[in-house]
């Protein structure tokens, strides 16, 4: 019994091992080098997106948002604690999300809370300009 127990435990492991492989290789994909890629949730609201990440343990003053376009990039970095690991699931390091929304937003509109973990960023969509026809 106890020997299917430690056999489950270490399958767990290694799911947890793959699932952070992952991670870190999609955020190699969108560009840098990262250890690590946060959750996150994208909401059509009407006339916002609201972006949710998921970045337990990081300070407000280790995030960097940057909006460009309709291209939204999010870095940070989570500081592992130090002390000998019996287990370590919760990654730790450098971070990079790279988020391109479906529509135009207004650039240096955005607003970000980070609160009980979550980042949450409010972004409004740019609307359409109306061009007149004029006849000649």
């Amino acid at each position: 019994m106890e020997l299917e127990r430690r056999d489950r435990w270490a399958a767990i492991e290694k799911l947890i091992d793959l699932k952070r492989r992952i991670e870190a290789l999609e955020a190699r994909l969108g560009g840098e080098l990262a250890d690590w890629a946060p959750a996150v949730d994208v909401l059509d609201e009407g006339e916002t997106y609201r972006v949710l990440l998921d970045v337990p343990g990081v300070k407000a003053e280790d995030l960097e948002l940057q909006e460009e376009g309709r291209t939204i990039t999010v870095a940070g970095v989570r500081h592992a604690p130090e002390g000998r690991y019996v287990v370590q699931a919760r990654p730790g390091g450098y971070f990079r999300r790279v988020l391109t929304l479906p529509e135009p937003v207004v650039e240096g509109a955005a607003e970000a809370t980070l609160k009980q973990g979550v980042l949450e960023i409010r972004i409004p969509k740019a609307k359409g300009r109306s061009v007149p026809v004029e006849t000649p």
